[in-house]
């Protein structure tokens, strides 16, 4: 292997990135011009993220006079969440559809009947809410909407308690929260908040409170949140599962081939000459083409099918083309099973470590160790000397030839 060849591939590889660079650029930039459409198509004919806030009791004494605030004494709130995940180009969206049902505890501190009123703001302005009504001690009472929420009117006897029950169906999209106080930190009293799941990947929005108790059923998540007595003001929440988004997962792989390209031409590099290969510098400008068919085929496949479907149909197309080409190149050569299995692990298990996220870098690295000390062990004995030295001729000596006959001196012969 010559300098001369070593700076050819390295020119090859420097070209093979900048097509990398731009394929990634490419599908992040088709992944957030369809988020920004699509994303709104989905929110409108499904819902947005819907956060529900507790509402707010108000009271008249005698039904005369400024109304006061009423407080909440007690709240029973159940939840069914039921996942039904859509796709659209090279996302996926966690839509779900939640079953809400919430019974009020207010208490009436005065000695005379009051007329109580209460205000239940919706999750969204223009979501769907099926089956809303609010009951009053087993009693439907008349509901006004305005302003993106429900207005309801009730007597409140002299002492007496009230339970009002309210509750709906609607859609969301991503996560659902609930704020047990309207504005900030407040008292919450006999707190208790049940979310059932039809799905078992739960987590929860960085500022909001993790449950109390989880467990585990056969269908999915029984979550519940009970407070006796509680000042806060931070949010109850649940995020939906995703499965991988293809579009930024496509980027990634994209952008961090070449790595997995110089890995893979290092390993030829050493293969050459441990091997007493003769390779071109166009037979790597072939092989770095073979491996950018794996990323192309990759970010326009994974628009119309499954992204394993599409990583195991590109992979698959890619070392057929490489190591095919190889056994054109190379023929019959036992050199050519370590090519194949290089390029498996530089380029197929390589790119499959980004489906499993937080575990890329690690498996890179350990991926890297491994190999480095595969072709440690394999090349300590190359005379590395002697390999230089010959500039990519033969390593395997040449038969010597026998020295020609001397040519008879015309001299010498008889006659002469």
């Amino acid at each position: 292997m010559t300098a001369l060849r070593l700076v050819a591939i390295a020119l090859i590889f420097v070209v093979a990135t900048v097509a990398w660079v731009v394929l990634a650029g490419s599908v992040q930039y088709r992944t957030d011009t369809s988020d920004n459409t699509l994303g709104t198509d989905v929110a409108g004919l499904w819902g947005a993220p819907q956060y529900q806030t507790a509402p707010t009791f108000t009271y008249r004494p005698d039904g005369e006079g400024a109304a006061l605030p009423l407080a909440i004494a007690g709240s029973d709130i159940t939840t069914r969440f039921d996942l039904d995940q859509r796709r659209k180009g090279l996302l996926w969206y966690a839509t779900y559809a939640v079953d809400f049902d919430a019974t009020y505890r207010v208490v009436n501190p005065g000695a005379t009947a009051a007329q109580a009123q209460m205000r239940f703001p919706f999750p969204t302005y223009d979501g769907v809410y099926d089956g809303f009504g609010v009951i009053v001690n087993g009693t439907e009472v008349p509901v006004v909407y305005a302003e993106g929420a429900a207005t309801a009117a009730f007597d409140l006897p002299a002492k007496g308690t009230a339970e009002v029950r309210a509750g709906y169906r609607t859609q969301g999209l991503d996560e659902w929260r609930y704020v047990p106080t309207e504005n900030g930190v407040g008292v919450i009293n006999d707190f208790s908040l049940a979310a059932e799941t039809d799905f078992a990947d739960v987590d929860y929005p960085a500022d909001t409170v993790s449950p109390t108790t989880s467990k585990e059923t056969d269908a999915g998540m029984q979550l519940t949140w009970e407070y006796e007595s509680l000042v806060g003001g931070r949010a109850i929440g649940i995020l939906m599962p995703q499965p991988t988004n293809p579009g930024p997962l496509v980027a990634r792989i994209s952008l961090f081939a070449p790595v997995s390209l110089l890995f893979f031409f290092a390993a030829l590099v050493l293969l050459s000459a441990t091997g007493g290969l003769r390779l071109h510098p166009v037979h790597y400008a072939f092989l770095a083409a073979g491996f950018f068919s794996f990323h192309l085929l990759l970010a326009y496949l994974a628009d119309h099918i499954d992204i394993n479907a599409a990583f195991g149909i590109a992979a698959i197309v890619s070392v057929t083309l490489c190591v095919g080409y190889l056994a054109l190149v190379l023929g019959r050569n036992r050199v050519l099973v370590e090519i194949a299995l290089s390029q498996l692990i530089f380029l197929v298990l390589f790119s499959y470590s980004f489906f499993f996220e937080g575990l890329t870098g690690i498996a890179i690295t350990i991926g890297s160790v491994l190999t480095l000390a595969f072709f440690m062990v394999k090349t300590a004995h190359v005379d590395w000397e002697r390999v230089f030295a010959r500039q990519g001729k033969p390593l395997v000596p040449q038969p010597a030839q026998a020295p020609a006959a001397p040519t008879a001196d015309p001299a010498s012969r008889p006659g002469g």
